[in-house]
């Protein structure tokens, strides 16, 4: 680990923040929970945007985690893509070649996807590589979505990249409880 992650026994007010971003899980506290309360004031900041996607996001809750997926799969974040392909891809019907295909590379695993859900991953992909969408990404999103889950869209990839940042900058391996992050074929 690059820098000293706060473990237990926390501070009081750490502990307590900790268990509400768990949302009552029962699972090992995930390191990157940790990671961001090395700044406990930008970790209550960031907390409530995290949090914001997703107990109150307007994308289809399937949509936000293909999202998510691709993009901390795409960065090798493997403890944010092995926390949400586990607790939260199962739950939206996620199958376990899809999961994995999100962090290996959807383009070689098209067959395992509809296009409606393939073109958002190849939006992800082009947001992260460009920071811009090309006129038929963009007529994909406007078709899809309204104008607020567009602009959620934008925002979601762009938090999940610095979640994968601080993920890999840290050296935060996957979470030992969840599935493991698969080995990158393209």
């Amino acid at each position: 680990m690059r820098l000293r992650i706060p473990k237990p026994p926390y501070t009081d007010d750490i502990a307590e923040r900790l268990e509400k971003w768990k949302g009552g899980s029962i699972l090992e506290t995930p390191e990157i929970f940790e990671a961001f309360h090395i700044h406990p004031d930008l970790a209550s900041r960031t907390g409530v945007l995290g949090a914001g996607f997703l107990a109150h996001g307007l994308m289809s809750k399937r949509d936000r985690e293909i999202v998510i997926d691709r993009v901390t799969g795409k960065y090798g974040a493997e403890q944010e893509w092995s926390l949400h392909a586990s607790i939260f891809g199962e739950s939206v019907g996620l199958s376990e070649p899809q999961l994995d295909s999100t962090a290996t590379g959807p383009s070689s695993a098209a067959d395992l996807w509809p296009p409606e859900e393939l073109q958002p991953m190849e939006a992800v992909d082009e947001l992260a590589e460009t920071t811009d969408l090309c006129d038929a990404s963009w007529a994909f999103l406007r078709n899809r979505y309204d104008d607020k889950q567009i602009v959620e869209f934008i925002v979601l990839v762009g938090w999940y990249r610095t979640v994968s940042s601080m993920c890999n900058v840290l050296r935060i391996p996957s979470h030992p409880e969840c599935r493991p992050f698969p080995e990158k074929t393209a």
